[in-house]
């Protein structure tokens, strides 16, 4: 696997191995992916749930982020995030927590010293799960999104995700695109202030 765009492009990076079911995000998709956002990754941070290989986070930062967050629970998956980040020398701009992504964004524990907004969130759960909807809806009150964050979704084009949701933030989706049978959608945000 490479990075695709930014600063790092054309360095390989480490794949998670075949037997844990990861499904690294192809370059076409991330390559897609960086042209919608890239007038506002410059000294973003982003948060990359369901981190994998972090090539999405990685990819961030070499887009010009100034700090990733990788989300992931798998074991294997937590080391090769770890070998990559260290591999490029950008241990200063990531942060790897090992959380299931849902209790993450029900309670960001590991939070509590951070003190910044993301900027970007990504998810990439599995297809299968069908967890992309779910996340979603977790996000909506999920308090560390900035009030004009973007939120970007890869999923099975069979899960068909809702077009706005209604919380703390409140999400409107305002672009999908499908890469064969991979679509990405992208939410933008508005915190609601009560009262």
């Amino acid at each position: 696997m490479r990075i695709v765009t930014g600063k790092f492009k054309g360095r390989e990076i480490i794949s998670p191995p075949k037997s844990i079911e990861l499904r690294p995000t192809s370059d076409r998709v991330r390559e897609a992916i960086f042209d919608v956002v890239r007038f506002k990754i410059a000294d973003s941070v982003f948060l990359d749930l369901f981190a994998g290989s972090g090539a999405i986070g990685i990819e961030a930062i070499s887009e010009g982020a100034r700090f990733s967050v990788f989300v992931e629970k798998n074991l294997v998956a937590l080391r090769v995030i770890k070998q990559n980040i260290k591999m490029l020398g950008i241990e200063n701009q990531a942060l790897i927590i090992k959380q299931d992504v849902l209790n993450f964004i029900k309670s960001p524990f590991s939070f509590e010293s951070f003190k910044e907004k993301f900027d970007f969130a990504f998810l990439d759960p599995s297809y299968a799960s069908k967890l992309a909807g779910q996340t979603i809806q977790s996000l909506v009150n999920f308090p560390f999104l900035k009030s004009d964050s973007i939120i970007i979704a890869e999923h099975s084009d069979a899960e068909i995700l809702p077009e706005e949701l209604k919380g703390k933030n409140s999400l409107k989706k305002f672009r999908e695109k499908k890469y064969g049978n991979i679509a990405v959608s992208y939410y933008s945000i508005e915190t609601i202030i009560l009262g």
